[in-house]
């Protein structure tokens, strides 16, 4: 390694209503990854996304970790060191995977210091054990929309695939972000152990439903599609005005409004970029209503990943 190598992450959001841990969908708000060679031996992670970062274990950060999983298992030579930069300003904490974005930042790294290609379901094979949210990876490693399906038994050595969904290039995504931190861990805590079949069921209904309205842009579809049973139910009531903001957004235009990832974020549908506007205030006042101080994006989706698409 001579030159310095640069690429782009992208943010994601995940789960999309009933999709829980399946469908993600890359946004064009991105992480800048830098790879710089040394001749230390060190490989060094620079979070200049991130101010807070030095107060943190470097051990523990999803880029690092992830750069040294690519690179054990593509066998990237790194014995005279590395930099990584990551520069960005995806808001942390907020659903738009971050953590999982690092570690697809981390792995495409290693993935063209070693000059190989890899596919996004193997990349996500080794990524997911670290801590990895298989939606927000997914779409972090190939761009797009996708949904993961789990193909190994539950004891058995993971093997999940990737499969990649055709979408409407019409959609306009706001979204937006109450001042509200909140961790992974504990949203997950709030999620009960067991469903009943019946709301699995209709769960993978609308999942199919959503891929199906966001392929054709349909809005009706895609509006009552977003209905949830699994997650959004006992997430939302630690978000203060979330419900409302849901409703606002409809009530402004959007087709429908769901939680970004595991939150406090809240996603809105659109194909009129129009009405991006107005759903963005009708959010921001109805967060604001509830005593909670918000901030928008007005995205698209991103169509590209972490993952080098060939080795020249």
């Amino acid at each position: 390694m001579s030159d310095a190598i640069t690429f782009h992450v992208p943010a994601s959001a995940a789960n999309l209503g009933s999709g829980y841990g399946v469908v993600g969908l890359a946004l064009d708000m991105s992480l800048g990854i830098t790879v710089e060679p040394r001749t230390d031996g060190e490989v060094v992670v620079e979070r200049r996304d991130d101010p807070s970062a030095h107060l943190e274990d470097s051990r523990h950060d999803p880029v690092l970790r992830g750069f040294r999983r690519g690179a054990e298992l593509l066998g990237a030579n790194v014995k005279k060191g590395v930099t990584i930069v990551v520069e960005g300003t995806i808001p942390r904490g907020t659903g738009m995977g971050t953590i999982s974005g690092g570690f697809a930042a981390g792995f495409g790294a290693a993935a063209r210091l070693a000059k190989k290609t890899c596919t996004p379901s193997e990349a996500l094979d080794a990524l997911v054990p670290l801590g990895a949210d298989p939606g927000h990876a997914a779409a972090a490693l190939g761009g797009g929309l996708s949904a993961t399906a789990t193909l190994s038994a539950p004891r058995d050595e993971l093997e999940q695939r990737v499969l990649p969904q055709p979408i409407h290039q019409d959609w306009h995504y706001v979204i937006a972000l109450p001042d509200l931190g909140m961790g992974t861990a504990e949203t997950k805590r709030v999620l009960p152990p067991t469903l009943p079949h019946a709301a699995t069921t209709r769960a993978i209904g609308r999942t199919l439903a959503v891929l199906r309205a966001l392929e054709s842009g349909d809005e009706e579809l895609l509006g009552r599609a977003l209905l949830d049973e699994i997650h959004v139910p006992y997430r939302r009531p630690r978000v203060p005005g979330l419900g409302r903001a849901m409703t606002a957004a409809r009530d402004a235009g959007a087709a429908g409004a769901t939680i970004c990832g595991h939150g406090p974020g809240t996603i809105a549908f659109t194909t009129t970029s129009g009405r991006s506007a107005a759903i963005a205030t009708a959010m921001v006042e109805a967060f604001a209503d509830a005593g909670q101080t918000a901030t928008t994006l007005t995205l698209a989706t991103a169509f590209y990943g972490a993952l080098p698409t060939s080795t020249g």
